[in-house]
């Protein structure tokens, strides 16, 4: 009796009756932490904010908690805020009346009324423009809302779950998020570490990567070499679960035969310098798109720096290379460099 009710907290526990493709995955503490802190906000509605790198698994989590809750049964609808412009934003959220701007050929229903007794999830809130924000903050406060271009007040019965890569009382300092609705948003917090905290899940998750994929390639990968085990497991994996993902994906289709061995992983060693390096940049590239996408403009110093470190670290630190591919002269990268605080060395260069 005693054993069947421990086998049971630990199905519970580890989610394992999800589906295959988005169950979460690992046994070490950081990964329990999390699985715990799912399990506490499951039967509950209040809204949860995600926090974790790019590629860590945020999506996992809330549909971890979607689909084992009781909305379950409901919609569950996603909005990346960084992905949609300004303008097509509330009409993506609220839906649109006939006829309410240009295009608008007739009535749509936006995504707070597809996910009505369900769960909303707003991918990289801190995208979120600060007029949109506001909106937002009503229909959370009066569960009410009108389309755009209409009149009549919609109610709305949601969970909201919000994810982001960066820190939001941050954002909120620095003028980006409104106070208000953080404090709205942020009732319960769940941070997912990235992989190179919590290395010991690297196997479990390598060798689900691996039956997961060489069924979809038609091969038969009956083995994982040690020493290549061992480079994934000392790698920084700056783009975490997905890279490790996409790695695993990679291996495969070049392997010409059913063991994975080291020279299948091509990935550039680094040490924490250049983790910070490239988490900088992926961050920087983030910005300018999110930018661009919302027809924003940003101070071209900005532009400048993140163009340059991209060109730096695709060349290795060649200034002879980066200055040929941005156009400009070897003296003129020497001068934006000590303009923008860039050390060569954390490029390795060559030169």
């Amino acid at each position: 009796m005693e054993g069947t009710k421990r086998s049971e907290m630990k199905n519970t526990f580890k989610l394992r009756e999800e589906p295959e493709l988005w169950r979460i995955i690992g046994s070490s503490k950081e990964i329990k932490d999390v699985l715990a802190k799912i399990q506490t906000v499951l039967e509950s509605d209040i809204p949860v904010v995600i926090h974790g790198e790019t590629g860590t698994g945020k999506e996992l989590v809330t549909k971890a908690i979607h689909y084992r809750g009781p909305r379950s049964k409901q919609a569950l609808c996603t909005i990346n805020c960084a992905a949609i412009p300004e303008n097509l934003l509330e009409s993506e959220l609220m839906g649109h009346e006939k006829g309410a701007f240009t295009g608008a050929v007739q009535q749509q229903v936006g995504k707070l009324e597809r996910a009505n007794m369900g769960t909303l999830f707003l991918d990289e809130i801190t995208e979120m423009p600060l007029t949109m924000q506001a909106k937002i903050l009503r229909v959370i406060e009066e569960q009410v809302f009108e389309r755009v271009g209409g009149q009549k007040l919609i109610q709305t019965n949601v969970r909201i779950i919000s994810a982001s890569n960066k820190e939001l009382l941050s954002e909120v300092n620095s003028k980006n998020f409104r106070e208000d609705l953080y404090y709205r948003l942020n009732v319960f917090r769940i941070h997912i570490p990235p992989l190179r905290d919590r290395k010991e899940d690297i196997p479990e998750l390598v060798n689900v990567f691996v039956n997961r994929f060489d069924t979809l390639s038609g091969k038969k990968i009956n083995k994982v070499d040690p020493s290549a085990m061992d480079k994934l497991k000392t790698y920084h994996w700056p783009g975490n679960i997905r890279q490790l993902q996409n790695s695993i994906r990679r291996a495969i289709l070049i392997t010409p035969n059913d063991t994975l061995l080291p020279e299948h992983f091509d990935f550039p060693d680094m040490d924490s310098n250049g983790l910070r390096m490239t988490e900088s940049l992926e961050d920087g590239l983030s910005k300018l798109e999110a930018a661009l996408r919302r027809g924003d403009l940003l101070p071209l110093s900005e532009v400048e720096e993140i163009f340059i470190r991209r060109t730096l670290n695709a060349t290795n630190g060649n200034i002879s290379a980066a200055s040929e591919k941005l156009d400009i002269g070897r003296s003129t990268v020497y001068r934006k460099m000590q303009e923008y605080g860039i050390k060569i060395e954390d490029y390795q260069s060559g030169e």
